[in-house]
């Protein structure tokens, strides 16, 4: 179910390397949670397959800050804001 493609936002430096788009894994996980809420809401609800279906989408969401970092997109130099 996964595919791997070339990140559109990448660095040059790692535009060679294969990772899963954004957009690819952000998909991936709404669709785990959506599976996990079908499970639970279904006349036999599968307790056990929604929480599959949400430490996939938790995997998901896990790569995605994983590559943000390995990319070098971790806000490190953003400013922040104060009240």
């Amino acid at each position: 179910m996964q595919s791997t493609t070339t990140a559109t936002m990448a660095p040059a430096a790692a535009s060679s390397e294969s990772v899963t788009t954004l957009t690819e894994l952000c998909n991936d996980a709404a669709n785990h949670v959506a599976q996990a809420r079908i499970a639970l809401f279904t006349e036999t609800a599968d307790t056990d397959g929604a929480l599959d279906h949400l430490d996939q989408a938790i995997s998901c969401l896990k790569r995605f800050a994983a590559q943000g970092r390995a990319l070098g997109f971790n806000g490190a130099n953003d400013e922040r804001r104060t009240a």
